[in-house]
């Protein structure tokens, strides 16, 4: 009798403890998402900031070529889109699958791209462009708002990341599937 009193003991504890820690699991990957959906508004400001600047550009008075050199100014202006719709594309990957390293490595890649052709388009040797300051400005003040929750979503990567590695919790993150994360950095 008392045998199979501790057998039972053992096999509730062990099914208590297979939900809370599946249930854990859950609730990190779930924090990932959240954190992610927070920056990925953030991210999409970039992709306003280039519409803007391109309205701009199309709508001042010569337009998107310039007296000085026309097919610089053109090649500017379309490095600038195409980074900004790649790194769209990466962003709307990276929301299908927060937690996917290629996702991650897809919009870093991309971003990157974007920031750099956004510095080659505002930068004061390409005179024969004139983007507003004002959207310069706005720009910078975006890249400084992102970085707390880049920081932020980072972080809770690596909570869940340390979470399915933890002993016994690896079990139960094979067992289902949870595979780590890959921060953005």
């Amino acid at each position: 009798m008392l045998n199979a009193w501790w057998f039972w003991l053992f096999i509730a504890v062990m099914v208590f403890w297979s939900v809370g820690a599946y249930r854990r699991l859950v609730g990190l990957r779930t924090a990932v998402n959240k954190q992610f959906a927070v920056l990925e508004e953030l991210m999409l400001r970039y992709q306003a900031l280039v519409q803007e600047a391109t309205t701009a550009a199309v709508t001042s008075p010569s337009g998107w070529q310039t007296a000085v050199s026309p097919e610089l100014g053109a090649s500017h202006w379309t490095r600038l889109q195409v980074a900004a719709n790649l790194s769209a594309m990466a962003l709307a990957r990276m929301q299908e699958h927060p937690l996917e390293p290629s996702s991650a490595i897809a919009l870093v890649a991309t971003s990157r791209d974007l920031q750099d052709a956004w510095e080659a388009l505002t930068h004061p040797d390409v005179y024969y462009v004139s983007v507003p300051a004002e959207l310069t400005q706005r720009w910078a003040e975006l890249g400084i708002s992102i970085q707390p929750d880049l920081q932020r979503f980072n972080q809770a990567v690596i909570n869940y990341n340390e979470a399915i590695d933890m002993f016994p919790a690896i079990w139960m993150a094979h067992l289902f599937k949870f595979k780590p994360g890959r921060i953005l950095g």
